[in-house]
């Protein structure tokens, strides 16, 4: 049996990757996995050897609660409590902080009294009391947590690392010294607070992007009773009430057409760039857009059970499925936490078996614990992440996870949806031809006539082609357009056949056809560019499209992607398939609803500028200015932050490697060891600054020609 449960406790990564682990081992169970942003677990298991009981007990045991699915809104407002509280936290602890750590600088700079120097340190620790006893309060403890979950996290490194200096800080007051760790104690706990700060702040962004999919849709419908039509909330239409849709509304609920015919735009929840027709007996879903006239339609699904809604449990599904990825600090933080204390009580147990006295040994021991101490390494990957979201911000990106931004440095695959993503999501004129005695600007500017001051999107883009409104204005007919032109012959435009998917309309005057227009959703400026440099790069690229064949075949070819790579007509379950099935880390790009799920699926999603909310708030990556070439840019930043974060970790290990040894032989002070942390911490924060937007920048992109073929193909005459 699979269950998408959630659960409340978790507070960063290392507490899911724990549960994962905890749960993996438990008898019966398949597979599971836990993701922190959303607070949710997927499980799978076997009901003859486990049980949902057994399950919510080990998790119980951890230090969690397995407790029904929160609604998005619940789980937002829960979340921005947290963030409250931890704000709260983390004002107090950079307070207490900073002035525990002016006492400390006081004392390694001046030479003054011992006796006063004894009485600043002892203040020290006073202003650290309230950073270690409330506002790190809940690191100790998950910390502890990791403890019973065999899953080292940073929470248990940095617990360490505060606890052994504030406790070799205390041996020191207790021996007359005033050579204290209280400062490095603060400084830690204040750096995780506030990276799990932002940590939170992601966490309910996550859960926006479910919100979203509720925005999507109008909670509210129009429902027919024998007194007449009635506006209510979208919870009290049930099935089988007949609902109105008036033209251009957003569709609000699923169902059967009753009455009425129209044009309704599905791209929002399946990436059909033509708008289609619809009459009586045809389904219509939630999140559509009624174009043209007015339906009635018989609700078959009831709120909370629309295809849109299904598509927000979609999402969650992905989401847990994905689990919580560790970062590279994370990994080295699993192993130095368990490699830390050995070494402190190897140094502590061995030392008297060298002649060292035993006070002393213990001394060196919790030395080699304060000077252990993780400074570097807790800050060497949030600030290379904190200056990356800075480059990217003014690049016109933004930046929601740091792990799935890491995978966006070397993608394997990369797989685009279609739809306002390669192409503008908009049809536009791709093919004019004109009949023999007249010339495509002809046809052109005597289409324009008939289709100026229409609100439609072919006519639109047929008046965007010629350049310029024509005339006072057409009229618009059940399938055509017309207007006269000054001479008083009748121009229509009307829709003709074709098989490849384009739309095809005729041009004719005074009923003699003199041209015709191909319109069609063509790839953007920067679509053609942008798939150069992924195939330079060896990028394996792929189209998933919920449009039809045509259309989806067309732009592809050109882009230069070839038909194997193509996938069309794909539901959202369609495109997560084909993320799993591609070799990782793979790259998903797409603006819609229909795209989240994928979007969440993927090693790193990325949204468009312009893409719904849902599927802006589900990426890892956003781009909120320019165009598609921004993923060059954004690649070239991913590498950049990797490359700087691998050179911060390396850093903060030499540290370690030239700390500890002193330590254990006792040639380590107090002062030298503040003055080498000091520089470790100094050094790693430099290093990120060398983060730069130089090799970053976006590449101009080529532009897509439109084919000799698409532009001048001979006039298409169909009865």
């Amino acid at each position: 049996m699979r269950r998408l449960v959630a659960v409340e406790g978790m507070a960063c990564g290392g507490c899911a990757r724990g549960l994962e682990k905890r749960l993996s081992q438990l008898e019966g169970v398949n597979s599971v996995g836990v993701h922190h942003l959303t607070a949710s677990m997927l499980v799978d298991w076997d009901e003859a050897r486990t049980s949902i009981a057994k399950i919510a007990s080990v998790v119980s045991s951890a230090g969690y609660a397995l407790v029904d699915r929160h609604q998005p809104d619940e789980l937002s407002a829960m979340l921005s409590g947290d963030i409250r509280r931890l704000s709260l936290r983390l004002a107090v602890a950079v307070m207490a902080g900073m002035w525990s750590m002016a006492l400390a600088v006081v004392l390694y700079v001046s030479d003054i009294d011992a006796t006063v120097a004894w009485w600043i340190a002892l203040a020290s620790g006073v202003l650290a009391l309230p950073v270690l006893l409330w506002a790190g309060a809940g690191i100790f403890w998950m910390a502890f947590r990791s403890v019973r979950l065999r899953t080292p996290t940073m929470d248990l490194l940095i617990a360490l690392g505060a606890g052994g200096a504030f406790a070799l800080s205390l041996v020191s007051l207790a021996s007359g010294s005033s050579h204290v760790y209280f400062d490095t104690a603060t400084m830690l706990i204040t750096l995780l607070l506030l990276g799990r700060l932002v940590d939170l702040i992601t966490r309910r962004s996550a859960i926006d992007a479910l919100k979203a999919l509720e925005e999507a849709s109008v909670e509210t419908a129009v429902r027919r009773t024998a007194s007449g039509n009635k506006v209510v909330p979208c919870s009290e239409v049930e099935i089988g009430d007949r609902v109105v849709i008036d033209a251009g509304a957003a569709i609000s609920v699923d169902g059967i057409i009753q009455e009425g015919r129209s044009l309704i735009n599905r791209a929002v929840l399946t990436g059909e760039s033509h708008p289609l027709p619809v009459g009586a007996g045809q389904r219509v879903e939630a999140g559509a857009i009624n174009l043209e006239r007015r339906l009635i339609v018989s609700v078959d699904r009831a709120h909370g059970d629309r295809d849109l809604d299904r598509m927000g449990g979609a999402i969650m599904l992905e989401l847990a499925r994905r689990g919580t990825l560790a970062s590279r600090a994370d990994r080295l933080a699993g192993v130095l936490s368990w490699g830390i204390p050995g070494l402190a009580l190897l140094t502590a147990v061995t030392l008297p078996l060298a002649g060292v006295a035993g006070a002393d040994a213990i001394l060196r021991g919790l030395t080699v614990l304060a000077a252990a101490c993780p400074c570097a390494l807790s800050i060497a990957a949030p600030l290379a992440q904190a200056r990356a979201a800075g480059i990217a911000a003014r690049l016109g990106l933004r930046l929601r996870d740091p792990v799935a931004f890491e995978s966006l440095a070397q993608p394997a695959t990369a797989i685009f949806d279609k739809t306002g993503t390669l192409t503008t999501g908009l049809p536009s004129v791709v093919e004019v031809a004109a009949a023999k005695g007249w010339s495509k600007d002809d046809v052109l500017r005597l289409a324009a006539i008939a289709e100026t001051g229409i609100d439609h999107p072919l006519a639109r883009a047929i008046v965007a082609r010629h350049g310029r409104e024509e005339g006072a204005g057409g009229t618009r007919r059940e399938r055509s357009a017309e207007a006269r032109d000054r001479d008083g012959r009748c121009i229509s435009v009307y829709g003709i056949d074709r098989d490849d998917g384009m739309t095809s309309l005729a041009v004719s005057l005074d009923d003699v056809v003199i041209g015709s227009l191909g319109l069609a959703d063509a790839p953007t400026g920067q679509a053609r560019g942008t798939v150069d440099r992924f195939r330079e790069m060896g990028i394996d690229m792929w189209i998933a499209s919920g449009d039809g064949g045509g259309p989806t075949l067309r732009v592809a070819k050109a882009l230069g992607i070839p038909a194997p790579r193509v996938r069309y007509g794909c539901t959202p379950a369609d495109k997560v398939e084909l993320v799993k099935a591609a070799t990782a880390p793979v790259l998903f790009v797409g603006d819609g609803v229909n795209d989240a799920p994928a979007l969440a699926a993927a090693d790193c999603g990325i949204s468009v500028a312009g893409a719904h909310s849902a599927a802006a708030r589900t990426a890892d990556v956003v781009i909120v200015k320019g165009g598609i070439d921004q993923l060059v840019s954004a690649i070239a930043l991913a590498r950049r932050t990797v490359s700087i974060t691998r050179q911060n970790l390396g850093l903060a290990i030499v540290y370690n490697l030239l700390a500890v040894p002193l330590a254990i032989a006792g040639t380590l002070s107090p002062s030298l060891a503040a003055l080498a942390m000091l520089a470790s911490s100094s050094s790693v924060a430099f290093n990120s600054l060398r983060l730069e937007l130089s090799g970053t920048s976006a590449v101009p992109a080529k532009a897509a020609p439109q084919s000799a073929e698409l532009c001048d193909e001979p006039l298409v005459r169909r009865g």
